[in-house]
């Protein structure tokens, strides 16, 4: 399940986008979690307690140019489109609910300036899984964590071209896909209640490329590039399994803005 809606900004002549906005994404994600209803509060402190997985994911279309080491909107833009997937209702129904809260207020700052509307809300159409293979893109970059350790993540050789990344392990075309293997399995349990062999995914990949993504906290100084992947996805499986993860998009880092998918056939 996902939806879309526009984002509108006081002032856009003025507006500063750092190369880390998904965290700012994530801010306006988390106050709509707590002003969603009553018990909205009690709802964020459950799904936020701990380094638990969440089941949603989410990208933005921002028409931007780059301004020095940041980012602003492009003349005569005032707004930026929001995409939010899920594979729970009750978080859609949240997210939805607080972005209009947002919206009443007109007190929530993104970017250094107030929200001065969101509107266009569009619920995107179910789409049928009876395939049981398919061809993904990516919305946003994908990141592949280190089963071993979930410090590190694994980009394919050949993919970072000199590039040097604090958390990286270039990995062999294997264990790269077997680590995405992996975290499919994971998130089946977890989401699915079921359980599922590696032997029963097959995953190609093309047209691969870095695509490296700040990560920070609005809490601390805590800054890290991490080696985001984009392209095409070929994945053979289950057709319940790929529902799953076009709700609740792939890899590592997904509730922070990495790993939603669209498909492209």
């Amino acid at each position: 399940m996902r939806f879309s809606c526009k984002v509108f900004l006081e002032n856009p002549a003025n507006i500063v986008i750092p190369p880390d906005y998904r965290s700012y994404l994530l801010s306006m994600i988390k106050e709509a979690f707590r002003l969603s209803s009553d018990d909205g509060n009690e709802f964020f402190d459950r799904v936020y307690s701990g380094n638990n997985s969440k089941p949603f994911t989410f990208s933005a279309y921002i028409p931007m140019k780059r301004d020095g080491e940041n980012f602003k909107l492009e003349d005569r833009k005032d707004f930026f489109s929001f995409f939010f997937s899920t594979s729970d209702y009750e978080f859609l129904m949240r997210i939805y609910n607080g972005l209009n809260k947002i919206k009443s207020s007109k007190n929530f700052q993104l970017f250094g300036q107030n929200i001065k509307e969101i509107k266009h809300f569009f619920l995107l159409p179910e789409k049928s899984f009876n395939k049981d293979k398919l061809v993904f893109k990516t919305l946003s970059p994908f990141l592949v964590r280190n089963p071993e350790d979930g410090n590190y993540y694994f980009v394919p050789e050949g993919l970072l071209k000199g590039k040097s990344f604090k958390y990286s392990v270039e990995v062999s075309e294997k264990e790269f896909i077997n680590a995405l293997k992996k975290n499919i399995v994971s998130l089946v349990k977890k989401y699915l209640g079921k359980e599922i062999e590696e032997n029963e995914i097959n995953i190609s990949y093309a047209n691969l490329e870095l695509s490296p993504s700040i990560h920070s906290s609005n809490k601390s100084n805590f800054r890290i590039t991490l080696p985001a992947i984009k392209g095409l996805l070929e994945l053979n499986t289950k057709p319940e399994v790929l529902k799953l993860l076009y709700d609740t998009g792939i890899g590592a880092r997904r509730s922070e803005g990495f790993g939603m998918l669209e498909v492209v056939k």
